[in-house]
C-alpha cells in the first residue's frame, strides 16, 4: 500500500492527465448520445449559441473535441497548445452553464454552473505551470475539488445553480417522495466539504469523507450511463490524490 501510495504522489502529472482523460472521455461519449444526460448538452448548446444552429451537429463536433482532448492529454502531446486550448474549451463551457440558469431562471448569479467547470480548469492549470512554466501549485489541486463540492452543494439546496440533474440521479435510489429531501441534505454535506477543502482547514479528513460520498455517486453514475460513470470517476481520482498528498 505504501509503495503504491508514493508511486501515486511522485507521479502527479500522469494522474492528473488520467483524471482528465476520464472527463474529457466521459464528457465526448455523452455528446456521442450514449447518455441521456445528452438532453442537458443539447440545452447548454440552445442557450449558449445565439444563432439558429443544429444542437444534435455541435454534439457530434463537441465530441470529437472532447475525444481529442482526451487522448491529447493522455500521452502529453504538445502539452503547451493542448492545455491552454482546453483550458478555453471548458471556459466556453462554464459560460454555456451560466448562460442556461440565465435563460431558466432569468437570473445573472448562475455561481455554481461556473463552479461546476472550475475543477479541470484548477486540473488543467496545474499541468500547465507544471509542465511549461516548471512550477508546481498543488494546492490548485485541491482548490479545484473545492469547487466540485460547493456547487453541487449549491446547487443542490436551489442555490445559484440548476438541481433536476442531482434529482435525477439520485431518483435512481431514493423514493420520489423524499429525492428532493434527500438532494437538499445531500447539498448541505457537500457544501461544508467544500469550504473545508477551499480553506484547507481539516483538508485531509473532508477529502476522505468526500471519497467516501463520491464513491456512492460513482456507483449510481454507472448505474444510470456508463458516460457518466466515466466523468464522475474523474472527482474520485482527485479526491484520492489530495487525501494522499500532504503538498494539497
Amino acid at each position: 500500500m505504501k509503495s503504491l501510495l508514493s508511486n501515486i504522489r511522485n507521479n502527479t502529472n500522469l494522474y492528473f492527465r488520467i483524471v482528465l482523460f476520464c472527463t474529457f472521455l466521459g464528457h465526448g461519449l455523452v455528446n456521442l448520445g450514449l447518455s441521456p444526460s445528452i438532453a442537458l448538452h443539447i440545452n447548454l448548446i440552445k442557450a449558449a449559441v445565439p444563432f439558429d444552429v443544429d444542437p444534435a451537429a455541435l454534439t457530434d463536433i463537441a465530441a470529437v473535441i472532447d475525444l481529442t482532448f482526451a487522448f491529447l492529454i493522455l500521452f502529453n502531446i504538445a502539452p503547451k497548445y493542448t492545455l491552454a486550448i482546453a483550458f478555453t474549451y471548458i471556459s466556453m463551457i462554464a459560460f454555456a452553464g451560466w448562460a442556461l440558469y440565465y435563460n431558466k431562471k432569468e437570473s445573472v448569479f448562475g455561481i455554481a454552473e461556473i463552479m461546476r467547470r472550475l475543477p479541470w480548469i484548477f486540473f488543467i492549470a496545474f499541468l500547465y505551470l507544471s509542465y511549461i512554466k516548471k512550477i508546481n501549485k498543488y494546492h490548485l489541486l485541491r482548490i479545484g475539488l473545492s469547487f466540485a463540492f460547493l456547487a453541487h452543494g449549491i446547487a443542490s439546496m436551489g442555490l445559484l445553480g440548476l438541481n433536476q440533474g442531482h434529482i435525477e440521479l439520485a431518483s435512481q435510489l431514493v423514493p420520489e417522495d423524499k429525492v428532493r429531501d434527500f438532494v437538499f441534505y445531500t447539498g448541505i454535506s457537500d457544501t461544508v466539504i467544500g469550504i473545508l477543502l477551499l480553506s484547507g482547514i481539516f483538508s485531509r479528513p473532508a477529502a476522505i469523507i468526500g471519497i467516501c460520498w463520491i464513491i456512492f455517486v460513482v456507483i449510481i453514475a454507472f448505474n444510470f450511463a456508463l458516460p457518466d460513470g466515466i466523468f464522475r470517476l474523474g472527482f474520485l481520482l482527485s479526491a484520492i490524490y489530495i487525501a494522499v498528498d500532504k503538498r494539497c
